[in-house]
This record gives structure tokens, sequence and C-alpha cells, in this order.
């Protein structure tokens, strides 16, 4: 891509498309803290008004909310802000914020409950999936602890709580990759079961039955749930990660958009290498829907000019592309950094061979024999100088990639 081929792009690429975005996902983002706020703290007020509790206490419950509130929410917006792993998930907090806000009004209506039977784990195990374990415990225990202020402040009960949110939280992990989930759930429950059974005991210095039919409904209740939980949680997570993608692939995306508006050669470079390394990704096993965007915004630094990776990723993050999209776009062409993942080093492959047979035309390569030669030779050549050594590519999938370009891909 030249630089003066920008001309009509310009419309494009419009310097206050990005703020203005920016302002709008702000918005959103201070909107949803601010509705996750006020749950929080309707919680502390419903639950006190359940309980019956005293206009001081009622009080003291509001300030709790508040607080945690102030902590829980500067947690989040620090590690968003710092870009890391956690960043992806937190990006506008909308899927945080619908949890939160109905576990919230689960919690208060927990109220009704005998204290040994709340399934406070599930509300941890939820937000431990939407955000990371950390919050998870978090969130779990200002559960708690509302609970501990209406009710009998006994400091057992409180520390039963918090046992079975941290046994929640770290249960997600084992969730997430159980092959059979009936251990699991045995368990969950007997944890569950036997957290009440001490606890109980400690507090009264003797077992009573109604506490440990409390203890194994509350252990039946969170260990039937958490498998369910998490493994519709995660369907969810990847159907929405799924719809993210498409979206920035769709036509209508601003930045599709952009491509198009700056060079029409690129722009149908760019939907070729999408669509072969889709297929391609499809066939090692790796993510096809990451590959399928990161093929498409591999060169889109080239519309600004050199240089092509600060200037790639700068409009990727501008435009709020996923995370897995900007690690492919730190990467390009190995300049700074080598492919890390299968998707780049795939995205990395495809755009190498399409980008020799767009300067051939046909005649030039009018036998097969022709073109095979040449995805043999760029093939070989990027595999020799090492970059993709840190991918995790096999030798079969680079048998299967080559196949698949020579025998099946349409690369002109």
């Amino acid at each position: 891509m030249k630089k003066k081929e920008a001309g009509a792009a310009e419309s494009g690429i419009k310097p206050e498309k990005p703020d203005n975005l920016k302002d709008h996902g702000r918005r959103r983002r201070n909107l949803r803290l601010t509705t996750m706020a006020a749950a929080g703290i309707l919680e502390c007020i419903l639950a006190g008004e359940i309980s019956g509790q005293e206009p001081d206490r009622m009080i003291t419950l509001v300030f709790l909310g508040i607080l945690y509130s102030v902590i829980f929410f500067a947690g989040m917006e620090f590690l968003r802000t710092q870009k890391d792993w956690f960043y992806e998930k937190a990006a506008d907090y909308k899927h945080i914020a619908r949890w939160y806000t109905a576990s919230c009004i689960v919690a208060a209506l927990f109220i009704y409950l005998p204290e040994y039977a709340r399934p406070v784990m599930l509300l941890a195990i939820g937000m431990d999936i939407l955000s990371n374990s950390l919050f998870g415990v978090m969130f779990g225990m200002f559960h708690v602890t509302v609970f501990a202020v209406c009710g009998q402040e006994n400091a057992y009960i409180l520390l039963c709580g918090m046992f079975l949110v941290m046994g929640g939280c770290m249960a997600v992990s084992f969730l997430e990759g159980a092959k059979e989930p009936k251990w699991e759930a045995i368990f969950l429950f007997l944890y569950v079961s036997c957290s009440v059974l001490v606890f109980s005991f400690l507090q009264t210095g003797q077992l009573e039955w109604f506490v440990l039919f409390c203890g194994a409904c509350n252990g039946a209740c969170s260990a039937g749930m958490a498998g369910i939980l998490c493994q519709k949680l995660r369907q969810f997570l990847e159907l929405s990660r799924k719809r993210g993608m498409d979206r920035i692939l769709h036509e209508d995306f601003s930045l599709v958009q952009a491509v198009q508006n700056f060079s029409k050669l690129d722009y149908g470079h760019a939907k070729k290498v999408s669509e072969i390394s889709k297929n391609c990704a499809a066939i090692i096993g790796a993510d096809p829907d990451v590959a399928a965007a990161g093929g498409f915004y591999y060169r889109i630094g080239r519309m600004e000019g050199e240089p092509y990776v600060e200037n790639g990723v700068a409009l990727a993050k501008s435009n709020h592309l996923p995370k897995e999209i900007i690690e492919i776009l730190q990467e390009y062409n190995g300049e700074q950094k080598f492919p890390s993942t299968l998707e780049s080093a795939i995205v990395h492959i495809v755009d190498s061979v399409v980008a020799k047979f767009d300067v051939l035309d046909k005649e030039t390569l009018s036998s097969s024999w022709n073109q095979d030669i040449l995805v043999y030779q760029t093939l070989n050549e990027n595999s020799a100088s090492g970059l993709y050594d840190k991918s995790g590519f096999s030798m079969n999938m680079f048998l299967k990639i080559r196949d698949y370009l020579i025998k099946e891909a349409d690369l002109f």
C-alpha cells in the first residue's frame, strides 16, 4: 500500500471517529458501573428491610455497599486500563453488569433462606467466570458480609460463607476442563456439606439435624448448578465473542469501510487472506474466527504509513478490536515479534503467499506446477528463517496448510 493511494480514503478514517467511539464506550462503561453500584446498594437496603433492621443498621448497610463498590469498581477499572488479560472481559462491562445486577437481587432474596442453606458459592462462581477469581471472591464475600450484618453476626457463619466462596472460585478451573463432571459435583457436594457441618459445630458445640439438612440442600444445589452454570456461561461468552468477531468483519463496520475506501486492491487482498486463513485454521484446529479477523486487518498499518506495526496497533485499539487481533498485528511480518500463536503464524503464511500471487498474473503462473513451486518456495523460506518456532506450529500442521494452499485454496 502506498500513502498516496489514501486520497479517497480520508473519509474512511476520520480523526474524530475513534474519539467518538472512545466517548461512546466510556459512557457505556460509566452507565454500567453506576448500575452495578446502585444494584449493590439496593441489595443492602433490601436485605436490611427483609431482615427487619433498625435505621442505624440500615445506614451502615448502605455505607457498606458504597465502600465495597469503590473498591470493586476501582480494581476493575485499574485492570481494564492496564490492557492485560482481563481487558477483553471488562472492555465495556456488559456481561459483568448483567450478572452483577441479577446476583444482587437474588442475594437479597437469600435472606429468606436459613443461614447455612444459602448457595452463595454460585454467585461467586458466576462472577469468577465473567471476570476472574479475585473479583469472584470479592463479590462472594460482599454477599456473605451483608448476610452477616443482617443475621446473627456470628463469626462462624461469616467464616463458613467465605470458605464456600473461596472453594467455589477455586473449583471453576476444575469444572472448566472436567471430563467427568459427576466427580466434581460429588466433591462440591461434600465440600459444602462438610463446611456447614464443621462451622455449625464450632458455632453451637453440637450437631443439629436441621443445620445438617440445610447443608445437604446447599451442597446439592451448589453441586448441581455449578457445572450447569459454568457450561452455560462459557457457551454464552463464546457465542458473544464469535458475534464480536463477525461484527468487526461486517461491511458496515467503520474500519472495514476504511480499508475498502483506502484501496480496492488492498481490500481484495485482505478479504482473500481472511478467507484462506479461516480455512487453514479450521484444518489444523486453531481458532477460525481469530484467524479470519487477523488476516483481514493484518496490513491496516499501511493505511497510515510507517511504522506499520505501531500504526496498525493504534488503529486496532482505537476501533476496539479484540485483544487476540491486536496481538497478531503486533507480530506483523515478524518485524518486532515473531508469531506467538497458531493464528498469527497462519495469517503470516497466508499473507506472504497471497502477496506473491498478487504481483504475478495468471499467465506467468499458467501451470499448476509453477503455482506449486511458488507456494513451496514461500513456505520453505519462512519456515527456514525460524519465524514460527514460538507459535506452537508442528510439522504436521505445516504440511496440512501447504497441501491446502496447493490443492484447494483460490489464490488468485
